[in-house]
């Protein structure tokens, strides 16, 4: 069985099939998620999404209906409606989780959930990729995510020939 090697790395031998891409700027966390969830360079997800009618610079806010869009156009990749958070148990295998929301101002930050099942090989675990600036690089891809207070999550999911979830 693989090991994690220490506070919140990642199993040894394990490697994501994720790349950790940071923020550009402070608005930009969901394009920064689209990009990693589908293997795409930021430049690629931001002219999308300036297609889709996002301002060239903010602020501005990426909706569901825009991250519903970039997911499938870049990765044929489907994403639902927002979900409340209940437990980092009853979350799906990959998700867009908003995470530090604020209900005052009505605003988080995003961060990706990847959950591996396990096999003879490799016990299960989770981690989060984080693409904020402002955090440390061992928490920037981790098992530790404690720190962070969910609110609400959006599946995704591969989607099927007709543009459908797995």
């Amino acid at each position: 069985m693989a090991s994690t090697n220490s506070k919140g790395a990642l199993p040894t031998g394990f490697t994501s099939p994720f790349t950790l891409i940071l923020q550009q700027d402070r608005f930009d966390d969901l394009l920064v998620c689209a990009a990693i969830l589908t293997g795409r360079p930021m430049a690629d997800v931001r002219k999308l999404a300036e297609q889709f009618g996002l301002p060239k610079t903010g602020p501005y806010w990426v909706d569901n209906v825009m991250t519903a869009k970039l997911l499938m156009n870049l990765g044929s990749l489907v994403a639902t409606s927002y979900k409340e958070f209940t437990s980092f148990a009853a979350l799906p295998d990959v998700a867009i989780l908003l995470v530090d929301y604020s209900e005052t101002t009505e605003i988080g930050r995003h961060v990706i959930w990847h959950h591996i099942r396990g096999t003879k090989e490799q016990q299960a675990f989770s981690y989060v990729i984080d693409p904020a600036l402002h955090i440390s690089a061992p928490q920037q891809m981790s098992t530790e995510f404690g720190h962070l207070k969910p609110a609400w999550y959006v599946e995704v999911t591969a989607a099927k020939a007709g543009g459908k979830a797995k």
